[in-house]
């Protein structure tokens, strides 16, 4: 009978975790752009979570404006490309696969989700979200399954800041220093950041029992 009840309680307990979600936050070094009185374009910190389906990426900046323009890049598969779908004068040090471009002087509609076909962006696809703003942090949602992604899986990514169209990327956050020394030059990536999305349901269900049995044998 008590087997069966710690039986019960570990699916109960496994089942809680499967339907919780898990977030991870990178924090970026403030004051480390070319002019630091643009705090909208200050990358202060990234906080992405996931449920196993959806995927969330929040970014603050040290102060807002609603000219702020954010651009997401996703590295989730092999292959891809190092340009961006708003053709900015960007250098990654990653090729991508996906890009959010998003501003915030529109209440909805206001992001692009574009994908590289392997030869072009697919503007033809091109998906349009909406972000949630409070305070200075600006937040989008998106499944998941658009990244061609499932539960358990990694990807790599970089975020940044920037203006109006032609300008680089002001502060990126897989940088600790300043990406570019002015509106008129390049901006250029660091090294891509990891993320882990939550683990299928089953795996965490399996890893629950092994240690339920694993402190009944002990």
């Amino acid at each position: 009978m008590r087997s069966f009840s710690l039986l019960a309680t570990s699916l109960a307990c496994t089942a809680a975790i499967a339907t919780a979600a898990q977030g991870t936050i990178y924090t970026d070094s403030t004051f480390d752009l070319f002019d630091n009185g643009l705090d909208n374009l200050d990358i202060s910190g990234v906080d992405i979570s996931d449920d196993g389906t959806n995927l969330s990426i929040a970014i603050t900046t040290r102060g807002f404006q609603t000219w702020t323009k954010y651009m997401i890049f996703i590295d989730s598969a092999a292959g891809g490309t190092t340009s961006n779908a708003w053709s900015r004068p960007v250098n990654l040090t990653s090729d991508i696969d996906y890009f959010v471009g998003s501003w915030v002087d529109a209440s909805t509609d206001n992001s692009q989700f574009v994908s590289w076909t392997g030869s072009a962006w697919n503007w033809g696809s091109e998906s349009t979200l909406s972000n949630s703003v409070s305070a200075n942090t600006v937040t989008w949602s998106f499944s998941l399954a658009s990244l061609g992604l499932s539960a358990g899986q990694t990807f790599y990514f970089d975020v940044a800041t920037s203006g109006g169209g032609g300008d680089p990327g002001v502060d990126h956050l897989s940088r600790s220093d300043m990406a570019t020394s002015g509106w008129g030059s390049p901006s250029t990536s660091g090294n891509f950041l990891g993320y882990t999305t939550v683990p299928a349901p089953g795996a965490i269900a399996l890893l629950g029992l092994a240690g339920l049995f694993g402190r009944r044998r002990r």
